[in-house]
């Protein structure tokens, strides 16, 4: 199994545990419990690096020159037509998100967790992972 198929297995592994806690219990009872909410800030976190991680991997692989920051490497894969623009948006919203939690926590707009929460917005990761990979099959990486 490829770097890129096992990225996308723990982002899916991740999200569905997400969609199960979400299934049991309200956002509201989530946000109260300091471990449990800990919990789930770490999975986001983790499964939005492993996007990151992806990202950096298929640009490698296509021999470009390694991105200046997260951000850029989004943006990289919408200019190779990896990405569509509005995906490379929502991922760099995620690379912000993912910054706030490592380097800014202390921040953290509970309102904003509770939103991405509530919308479901988290499955967005595996959905960029989804095409991330199949463009990388599609471009003959070694997924």
């Amino acid at each position: 199994m490829g770097v890129l198929t096992e990225q996308t297995g723990y982002i899916e592994k991740s999200i569905k545990s997400l969609d199960e806690i979400l299934s049991s219990r309200r956002v509201a009872e989530i946000m109260e419990d300091f471990i449990l909410s800990s919990g789930i800030l770490y999975i986001l976190q983790s499964s939005i690096q492993s996007l990151i991680d992806m990202a950096y991997r298929v640009l490698s692989e296509l021999g470009e020159k390694p991105p200046n920051s997260y951000g850029e490497a989004s943006h990289r894969l919408v200019e190779l037509g990896i990405l569509a623009p509005e995906d490379g948006e929502k991922m760099k919203s995620m690379i912000g998100f993912r910054n706030v939690l490592v380097h800014r926590y202390l921040e953290l707009s509970r309102e904003l967790v509770v939103e991405i929460l509530t919308e479901r917005r988290y499955r967005d990761i595996l959905a960029i992972a989804y095409k991330i990979l199949k463009k990388s099959i599609d471009l003959g990486i070694d997924p």
